[in-house]
């Protein structure tokens, strides 16, 4: 199986979560691997391993393991991962383009509901977690009171505020790298188209005693004049 990268996540720590879409097919695929085996950022290219975005990267003996809302779940290995390829900004945009959908409901269908200021699915519920989202609307990103890296999107209902998990606005340590946000909030003002990595993270309840969801989540962000940048 050979994969395109299209998400590249921010998680606890020095771990990552990858994804992208199958060379020649239409799925999404995201490689999970053993807990003793994590994703880090050793195997960014930066580090001399095979993930970044737009890389096409093939991954042997590959095993399907899918669960609702994560079908697009695949156990990997580490020794069996390797870039092969490395797409343009041109075609990077292309395939982005040839896989968005204009709505958060045309991405994860009716599972996906509406919770105060941002969306979940139920724990098992849904048919898929990963998706690309071409907002009709001009979004906004901002670090909030809190801190915290969010995503307005103006939905047909109401704004939401997502969290954004795109790596490339974190340190290595966590930190936010507010440059680079206030770089690319100064070009979505000035309207520069934007398509965005949208995903459902790992089931978790905010309370104890809440009900488990998939809360949504950016997990990145392309702009049409730099689309690997």
């Amino acid at each position: 199986m050979r994969v395109f990268v299209n998400h590249l996540t921010r998680m606890a720590e020095d771990r990552i979560c990858v994804a992208g879409i199958e060379a020649g097919g239409e799925r999404d695929v995201r490689p999970i691997t053993r807990r003793q085996d994590p994703l880090t950022r050793g195997l960014l290219k930066e580090n001399g391993g095979p993930f970044a975005l737009g890389a096409l990267v093939d991954i042997r003996d590959a095993r399907p393991t899918p669960t609702h809302p994560e079908t697009e779940d695949h156990w990997v290995w580490l020794d069996r991962l390797r870039a092969v390829g490395q797409l343009s900004p041109e075609q990077y945009l292309d395939l982005i383009d040839a896989h968005c959908e204009e709505t958060l409901e045309g991405v994860f269908g009716s599972a996906l509901q509406r919770h105060g200021w941002t969306y979940a699915v139920d724990e098992g519920d849904g048919d898929a977690s990963l998706g690309c989202l071409r907002p009709r609307r001009r979004p906004r990103l901002e670090v909030n009171d809190r801190g915290r890296l969010r995503l307005r999107l103006a939905e047909a209902d109401a704004a939401a505020f997502l969290a954004v998990t795109d790596l490339r606005f974190f340190e290595a340590d966590g930190d936010i790298r507010r440059e680079l946000v206030e770089a690319v909030a100064a070009r979505m003002r000035r309207g520069v188209p934007v398509r965005v990595m949208v995903g459902l993270g790992r089931a978790w309840a905010k309370e104890d005693g809440d009900q488990r969801h998939h809360w949504l989540q950016v997990n990145g962000i392309c702009l049409e004049d730099r689309p690997l940048g």
